[in-house]
């Protein structure tokens, strides 16, 4: 509040003003925590109310429309499943793309696990699933190089730092949160057409083709070729979803008694996917402790977990063995679930009801185990000045059961069911030294300065072995130690290190005007023996301008500053042996053993630096209503890139630093206090992100084309590259394509078509929007998030819903088909096996990405102090909360769910998921 004199009177009333309210903010940077005033980066800060609101596994999901920058890449809802996320778009060509996580100051182990049984499937589990949101207090996301530069090496697709929850003042207390609901499929418009639908369309198409007599081409196959009843229809997607349990359970006791603050913290999360044999279910347990000397401050910060995963292949390229593939691309309508015996039908095609049987259908299992441990020891010695020493210790350990049935998957049937184990570990020891000072003199200048020390050492093994013939699957053993034949078995392992050598300096004059420098030296074992060393660095600078005279009283601009920053950092996210000479084992030969060579030595392999530049600018008026504005450009040079070698080297390819690429946007926030009184708070938030990805340069002129995109000089990265499609021929019902490059004239010859750049996978806009009330005991919450000029390709549509092989379609599709009685319709003519490339890749099944969501409704109600406090309880709260309520898409688009993974690729979705829960919070 702004100090204020008044002479002495009977009866005074003093109204105090507020001063400008940032000045005490502060913002949590990792190695510190620094005043949000004298932060001359850009960061947002997600706490941990926001948190509180959503339902799944992985804390990261809450980021998305809630801080500005932040896309995520994930086109499934199956639980625990890693999804990436970009911090101001894609920042690399070849290299890693993900963001530093920092939990309580130590750097941890986020990576998926390249060499895992899922990982080529996209069923990779999420390492951040396993840390429980009911443990953090705050999120930090560091964008610009003012606030990254300080992590130098590894932080150049920005930093999310993770702070938990400590010891609070005051007394002693118990929280328990009790979540209890279920799952459901999202809106979505994939309806497949029915029996009777399916067998008119399959024979129209096997007429169109064949020729013959329409009604004998119906019966044939009605009753030679599926065997169909002509009564029964078959839901396979209906059968192999269900609503799924929804069960979450945290137990908390945090205080401070005298000097030593506590918090200890247990949760219990299990969740059902939505499609049968999808489950996640984790323990967790958290303990941070601290003690506080009259001249030092000791604590640690550790947590376990202990999570399983149930799952199957998502691939985009589809695998048999899958429900979601094998219920809409190998059954059909026509195909009973069962025989008339009560024994699963059609087990030759792949029945996903027999493949997910729980007791000798397949397994897809992964259980992991995750310990941080951070140790830390500060002493204060006066003047400002202090030094702390903190150890970080992250354990990752995967373990990877898969088991395809003997009984029921065609594949493993003749060799009697295949089980194959994978076992593999990761550790992260950190250890940091920080010495800083801290002074402020003549009232006017405050200094702060800190000088560091970190050195790292990253460990990782993998083991592998499988094995055949499960001579007793039948009874529903399919533990490896029951199986009689080998299949072979693997090992690998490696180490790396980076020793790092930092400074970071801050200086405001007066509350007006601020300063802030960082250096970082890193040193990393993965770069070759020339180049290990790189230096990075930043300068920010920040000008509160409602600090000068002209505006100190103005009564409606309570806050306005301008900062800019620029700076580079690295990334060094590559095979920790690509610059080495390196030889694998195992290449035996004439029963002896052998080695050969898998990569070439490159001593000249150095570091891929970003060099980021940021402008922004804060405003707030009448203490309600706070607006953020960032203009940032990001460019990569000296990336990393994988390029191709001669094939009489042996080796296929290799790293150099040849290529660039840049992000350039615009991000807008704002938040707003509408009505704000002791009965009555509303508020209101929305942000906004538009950025450009481009590809400057590549390791040669020429692009790297693929099926459905284009790598290419002056393009995003993630270019849609295919056949334009125009739509059909309503005289022939032929589909047509654009003929030329450019132009409008069309041809109904697939291979005549050329390609086109057809759009880019990322949005151009992205970002949320949402308001929260409270009135009384009430409390209200409802967000949304969208994302708007993106593009969505379909890769397996001829195989859900498309498709002319006798594959279940889409009831629109069985609808809609041109036939010479329907020339006005809206697909071509159906034709077995498809003569004319209708369902060949092309814009056909590219789709606006564009989508409107209502993430969040929740709804609460805190009971009055006054009737709790009697049974001794200090809160009370119940509430209701629903997660992707309703999701808008575009009109042209048809899938479960308009989100995809990095590349912009749908195909076999797992449907998006809406989730109904209901609490109870109770504070002691």
């Amino acid at each position: 509040m702004k100090t204020q004199e008044v002479s002495i009177r009977a009866n005074m009333k003093v109204s105090m003003k507020p001063d400008t309210e940032v000045l005490d903010e502060v913002v949590v940077t990792g190695y510190g925590v620094q005043r949000k005033a004298s932060f001359t980066g850009a960061a947002a800060v997600v706490g941990k109310d926001v948190l509180a609101k959503k339902t799944d596994a992985n804390f990261v999901k809450a980021l998305e429309g809630a801080v500005p920058g932040i896309q995520m890449n994930n086109s499934t809802s199956m639980p625990g499943i890693w999804g990436s996320i970009y911090v101001r778009g894609r920042g690399s060509l070849n290299s890693g793309t993900q963001p530093l996580y920092v939990i309580d100051g130590m750097p941890v182990d986020s990576d998926t696990d390249d060499n895992s049984l899922t990982y080529s499937t996209n069923n990779t589990i999420d390492p951040m699933s396993s840390l429980n949101p009911a443990d953090i207090e705050s999120i930090t996301v560091l964008k610009d190089a003012a606030a990254t530069a300080i992590y130098g090496s590894r932080a150049a697709n920005g930093v999310i730092v993770v702070t938990t929850k400590k010891g609070a003042e005051g007394k002693f207390n118990i929280n328990l949160d009790i979540k209890q609901g279920f799952v459901t499929t999202a809106n979505n418009n994939m309806d497949f057409a029915n029996a009777q639908q399916t067998m008119k369309l399959f024979t129209d198409g096997y007429t169109a083709a064949q020729g013959g007599d329409w009604q004998e081409n119906y019966n044939y196959l009605a009753d030679d070729y599926f065997g169909w009843d002509r009564k029964s229809s078959y839901d396979w997607m209906d059968a192999i979803s269900r609503k799924g349990y929804y069960q979450d359970y945290n137990l908390n006791m945090q205080g401070r008694t005298g000097s030593t603050g506590y918090y200890v913290g247990l949760g219990y999360l299990n969740t059902e996917g939505l499609i049968i044999g999808s489950d996640l279910e984790r323990f967790s347990g958290r303990l941070n402790l601290d003690t506080k000397f009259k001249w030092a401050t000791l604590g640690v910060n550790s947590s376990y977990s202990y999570t399983t995963q149930n799952g199957f292949s998502l691939s985009t390229a589809g695998s048999m063995s899958s429900p979601l593939t094998a219920a809409v691309s190998s059954q059909t309508p026509m195909d009973p679930f069962y025989d008339s015996e009560g024994n699963y039908a059609n087990i030759n095609n792949y029945n996903p009801l027999a493949l997910m049987d729980e007791k000798t259908g397949e397994l897809n299992q992964s259980n992991t185990q995750m310990v941080n441990l951070n140790p830390y020891f500060q002493i204060d010695f006066g003047k400002g000045i202090y030094a702390k020493t903190t150890l970080g210790v992250n354990i990752n350990e995967l373990r990877q059961y898969q088991y395809w049935s003997a009984l029921y998957n065609p594949q493993a049937q003749d060799y009697n069911g295949l089980g194959q184990q994978y076992n593999s570990k990761s550790t992260v020891v950190t250890w940091n030294n920080i010495i800083g000072w801290n002074y402020k003199f003549a009232d006017k200048h405050d200094i702060s300065l800190m000088l560091g020390q970190e050195m790292q050492k990253k460990s990782y093994f993998y083991e592998y072995y499988a094995k055949s013939d499960f001579p007793f699957a039948a009874s529903g053993m399919r533990d490896l130690t029951t199986a009689g034949t080998d299949q072979g078995n693997e090992y690998y392992k490696q180490e790396a290190r980076l020793a790092s050598y930092f400074a970071d300096v801050h200086y405001s004059y007066a509350d007006k005007y601020y300063l802030s420098g960082s250096f970082r030296r890193d040193g990393s074992s993965v770069f070759g023996t020339d180049n290990r060393w790189g230096n990075f660095w930043s300068v920010g600078g920040k000008w509160r301008i409602s600090g000068e005279e002209f505006l100190s009283e103005n009564e409606i601009i309570t806050n306005a500053t301008l900062r800019a920053s620029y700076g580079t950092v690295g990334n060094q996210d590559i095979s920790w042996y690509a610059a080495r000479g390196f030889y694998s084992s195992g290449y035996n030969y004439n029963q002896m053993p052998g080695m050969r060579p898998t990569s070439i030595p490159n001593p000249e392999l150095t570091w891929e630096v970003s060099k980021k530049f940021d402008i922004g600018f804060d405003l707030s008026f009448l203490q309600r209503i706070h607006l953020t504005f960032d203009f940032y450009n990001e460019e990569t040079s000296d990336a990393l890139f994988e390029i191709p070698l001669s094939m009489t080297t042996g080796i296929s390819k290799t790293y150099q630093n040849i290529g660039s690429i840049r992000n350039r946007g615009i991000e807008f926030s704002i938040n707003t206090s509408i009505i704000q009184n002791n009965d009555l708070n509303w508020n209101f938030f929305a942000n906004l992100t538009w950025n450009k990805n481009e590809v400057i340069k590549l390791s040669t002129d020429d692009p790297l084309e693929y099926t459905y995109q284009i790598i290419e000089q002056g393009h995003p990265y993630s270019q849609f590259y295919m056949k334009e499609y125009v739509g059909i021929d309503h005289e022939t019902g032929k589909p047509l394509w654009y003929l030329n490059k450019e132009g409008d004239e069309t041809t109904s010859d697939y291979n005549a078509a050329a390609k086109r750049y057809v759009g880019d996978a990322d949005p151009k806009v992205l970002g949320g929007f949402g308001t929260n009330l409270t009135w009384k005991g009430v409390d209200f919450n409802l967000n949304f998030n969208y994302r708007l000029g993106g593009k969505v390709y379909n890769s397996g549509a001829a195989f859900t819903g498309f498709g002319m092989a006798f594959r279940t379609p889409l009831e629109d599709v069985a609808l809609n088909s041109w036939t010479p009685e329907n020339k006005n319709a809206k697909y071509p003519q159906y034709i077995y096996r498809d003569p004319n490339n209708a369902t060949a890749t092309s814009s056909r099944y590219l789709y606006s990405g564009n989508y409107l969501r209502i993430s969040n409704v929740t709804l609460g109600y805190t009971l009055p102090k006054t009737w709790t406090q009697k049974a001794f309880i200090q809160k009370l709260r119940a509430y209701v909360s629903v997660d992707n309520l309703y999701t808008f898409t575009a009109s042209d688009f048809v899938g479960y769910n308009p989100e995809t993974s990095a590349n912009g690729v749908i195909a076999w979705q797992y449907p998006a998921t809406c989730t109904f829960i209901g609490g109870i919070q109770l504070t002691f």
